[in-house]
């Protein structure tokens, strides 16, 4: 049996959730897409030295792991647009002058102002699911405000006795009730969008680029509908005299768009996960999943694996893709918490803080349920009292969710890749359960063709050797781009790049992950 033909018999089935957005792609397509830049002084040199070639023909030829790929370069902010924005206010002024003198000077003003917001909003790379709601707020506070200027200036029409006695009682339990619903629409709309808002301006992939890397793929899509994982046939023997085959199939994102979809932790351009089946004594023993710069494993065994149109199990086993993150797990999961995998401690301290807020507003809501809800998890936490886990285990009267954290949702409701079948029996869970219907429902665009194309790595391609990050380099380590297939992250305290241990060491991986996953041995 050739590599291709063993490859192809196991090869899994990938399912995602309803709202995924990026699929495994070719790298090719990508790579002619994205612009190189240095991040230190030896990618310098090297960039210097190999400026007139293509990406794709020089990114192999780089020596130095100094270097990230951007994908999206064209400018979000189009100078043309507020170049017209300027033309025509100058032009309205100079004819609301000879209309209406100072008023229509004033008049034209407004206006300007009101489409500069717009075009702000609109070419903003701020969260653009915080613009609504920001201004919503504000019209709030202007209700509130407006009609001090009233009381502060006695009416001729109308007397004192009535202001002081009638209207003004009037106005300050209308002001209350708008403090109130003010303060929570920004619970529900402004503080949970917060934490991911400063991600992005960290990471440098904010929403907007989210989008952009979207729309790009789309057209991607269009030229090359079909789905790409690269595989890689390896061959050891182990102490015992144990002969092993391990099959890698190794997928590639154009973006990772976690927090956008799912409230998760990070967004960046660029993704690599990977599965592999291993065979011990030509016999499949177990299957291992990448998950967030770790891994899982599964026993052969208990792997869930596609049904054939006959009604009968196969050999290709069934991995859901949680959303966004393009985390691999053997079974239908939906995970809420951020201890899902290790979090920088600037997104641990911010999610914190906004289950707090929360908590907070609970506490003092003046709706008794709300309070009974807090109270109640203040006397049954006891020790776990404040921390991420009381948090994510908050949910109302009616079994929601109270706390917005994020959440790894690996559905299967969504589209499907790999061998057709009995599909309706592989199991899965309704993302819309778990995310609001406004995400759930999300544009999306899907390969055209739902079986592998199927591309060895014997021999390596050049950008296998390809020591830099997939994406932008973020002043956050989690927020980068993620190194190829091959390496592993660049390390401070290390001079270059290591081989990442399931590429090159496969076997100690399956050590690694059988002594430290539960009930996995």
């Amino acid at each position: 049996m050739t590599e291709l033909e063993i490859l192809e018999k196991y090869e899994p089935v990938l399912r995602f959730a309803k709202s995924e957005r990026f699929f495994p792609m070719a790298v090719e397509p990508y790579l002619e897409q994205c612009l190189i830049f240095p991040s230190g002084p030896h990618g310098v040199v090297e960039a210097l030295l190999h400026l007139n070639e293509p990406l794709v023909a020089r990114i192999g030829k780089l020596k130095s792991e100094q270097f990230f790929l951007r994908f999206i370069n064209k400018p979000l902010n189009d100078s043309d647009v507020w170049v017209w924005w300027a033309l025509l206010s100058a032009a309205g002024m100079v004819g609301g002058w000879f209309a209406a003198n100072f008023a229509g000077i004033e008049a034209v003003l407004a206006l300007s102002l009101l489409g500069a917001l717009v075009i702000f909003m609109l070419a903003s790379p701020i969260r653009l699911r915080i613009i609504p709601a920001a201004l919503a707020v504000l019209f709030f506070v202007v209700a509130e405000v407006v009609p001090v200027w009233f009381f502060l200036h006695p009416s001729r029409y109308i007397s004192v006795a009535v202001e002081y006695l009638i209207l003004l009682p009037i106005y300050l339990i209308v002001l209350f009730y708008l403090s109130v619903r003010t303060m929570k629409f920004i619970l529900d709309h402004l503080i949970p969008e917060a934490p991911g808002m400063v991600m992005d301006m960290l990471s440098q992939a904010t929403e907007k680029i989210a989008r952009e890397s979207y729309f790009e793929y789309a057209k991607i899509l269009e030229k090359d509908p079909k789905p790409v994982y690269y595989g890689r046939v390896l061959r050891e023997t182990d102490a015992e005299a144990n002969h092993w085959t391990i099959l890698q199939y190794h997928f590639f994102y154009a973006f990772n768009d976690w927090r956008l979809a799912a409230n998760g932790m990070n967004h960046h351009e660029g993704d690599w996960e990977m599965v592999a089946v291993y065979l011990k004594n030509d016999e499949p023993y177990a299957v291992l999943f990448s998950q967030h710069g770790a891994g899982n494993i599964e026993k052969w065994r208990t792997v869930r694996k596609a049904v054939d149109e006959h009604g009968n199990d196969t050999t290709h086993p069934v991995v859901y893709v949680a959303l966004g993150s393009h985390a691999n797990y053997s079974r239908p999961e939906v995970i809420r918490s951020p201890v899902m995998y290790k979090p920088g401690r600037l997104q641990q301290l911010l999610f914190w803080v906004d289950g707090f807020i929360h908590y907070l507003f609970l506490l003092l809501n003046p709706n008794q349920r709300a309070r009974q809800i807090a109270l109640r998890q203040f006397w049954t936490q006891g020790g776990n009292f404040l921390t991420e886990e009381m948090f994510a285990s908050m949910r109302d009267e009616t079994d929601h969710y109270v706390v917005t954290l994020p959440m790894e949702i690996a559905s299967g409701d969504g589209h499907r890749i790999g061998l057709d079948g009995q599909n309706t029996r592989e199991g899965i869970l309704k993302s819309t359960s778990y995310i609001k219907r406004i995400m759930s429902d999300r544009q999306t665009t899907r390969p055209h063709v739902k079986e592998w194309r199927r591309v060895l790595l014997n021999p390596e391609p050049d950008w296998v050797q390809y020591k830099g990050l997939w994406g932008v380099k973020s002043m956050l380590s989690e927020e980068s781009g993620p190194p190829g297939p091959k390496w592993d992250r660049p390390r401070k305290d290390q001079i270059g790049v290591q081989e990442r241990k399931r590429w090159g060491r496969p076997l100690e991986w399956l050590a690694e992950l059988e002594n430290t996953v539960p009930n996995k041995k």
